[in-house]
């Protein structure tokens, strides 16, 4: 067994030594630098922990990764570099949940790809709003904490699958980093797939899940990531990001509110989205200069980097479980178990949780 393969796997699954001594052999560090070598059972209880297959750990040398095709973005289009393994597995979880919708024969959505660059962003924020039923002021019927919850209904009520994770599947050790990526979306016309990261703040996670749907309408795929306050310019992000400013604050409802309540924090709650948000869109209608712009944004961007942190959001893991996997997702899961198209193993792997976390699903 090649040490600097073994040393190589195990520093890109994020797991600690303490953890690894724990749960394959209190000689793992020795494991590492040589002095021991693991017996097979031992490198088979590894490579499930590291979440790769066997062979990979006894190769000679670390197999190059396949890349990721799907365009990585952050919201300003700064291309980023090298993906996480978390990122990496959750997208092909995420596929293996759409090869899994896709054998399901589900009817082709009508709206996937419907729009293109050559359209008017107003019509296509129109369009949003038609598609998803919501009236232009739609916010201030809902309350600040059940935006997301509610958009997120809505969208799911139209055939696109929803999930949310901070971390992978159920591991703890896994954690997302909201300041590697926002979210992505699968483009589908059977079955699209939204993922949000949910160690992201609330703010964040709705204009992302509004920016993702946006995109389907345009048949794309993306990876969003951070925001920076400088970037090189993308044609296709600056087309998404308007449609995604006029849903969530639509023109002439912002020009009215300015006129009474110019501040940017009074603007962000009666809308309720973030700063961001509202300073972008001043900026665009003129209200705010480009110089204040960068200024507020660098300041808030500095708040953010501090006070956002990859961390398990712990909590009641009833809730947390049902609230991660897309509710239409679980139903297509039991009419396959009930059918008996697919065993009870194959549907905890789809769904990326064990026994207990399936019977929560069930009860909801």
């Amino acid at each position: 067994m090649n040490t600097a393969v073994l040393n190589y796997y195990f520093e890109k699954s994020g797991l600690s030594k303490e953890f690894m001594e724990q749960k394959v052999s209190k000689r793992f560090g020795q494991f590492l630098t040589g002095e021991r070598t693991p017996s097979f059972n031992q490198l088979s209880e590894m490579a499930k922990h590291f979440r790769i297959p066997l062979g990979v750990l006894l190769s000679d040398e670390v197999i190059p990764e396949k890349k990721i095709e799907i365009p990585f973005r952050t919201v300003n289009s700064e291309f980023i570099g090298e993906p996480s393994r978390e990122l990496r597995d959750t997208i092909e979880e995420m596929k293996s949940k759409q090869a899994f919708l896709k054998e399901e024969r589900l009817p082709e959505l009508d709206f996937i790809g419907r729009f293109s660059m050559d359209d008017n962003a107003m019509v296509v924020a129109q369009a949003v709003m038609e598609i998803l039923d919501l009236s232009k002021n739609y916010f201030e019927k809902v309350k600040k904490e059940e935006v997301f919850k509610f958009l997120r209904g809505r969208i799911s009520r139209v055939g696109v699958f929803v999930f949310t994770n901070g971390k992978f599947q159920d591991n703890t050790h896994r954690l997302l980093d909201p300041k590697e990526f926002r979210g992505f979306v699968l483009s589908d016309k059977e079955a699209p797939i939204i993922f949000i990261n949910q160690a992201d703040t609330k703010n964040a996670q709705i204009f992302t899940l509004v920016h993702e749907f946006v995109h389907l309408l345009l048949g794309e795929e993306e990876i969003l990531g951070q925001t920076p306050l400088e970037s090189e310019y993308d044609e296709v992000e600056a087309f998404v990001n308007k449609v995604t400013a006029e849903v969530l604050v639509p023109a002439d409802l912002l020009k009215m509110r300015y006129d009474e309540h110019p501040s940017i924090d009074a603007l962000a709650l009666f809308f309720k989205v973030s700063r961001f948000v509202i300073a972008r869109r001043l900026l665009d209608l003129g209200f705010l200069s480009k110089s204040d712009y960068q200024m507020h944004v660098r300041e808030w961007e500095n708040e953010w980097k501090n006070q956002t942190k990859p961390k398990s959001k712990g909590g009641d893991y009833k809730y947390n479980t049902r609230y991660r996997i897309d509710r239409n997702f679980f139903q297509y899961i039991e009419n396959a178990i009930q059918s008996d198209r697919i065993t009870y193993t194959e549907a905890f792997r789809l769904l990326g949780v064990g026994y207990k976390g399936y019977q929560i699903l069930r009860e909801r």
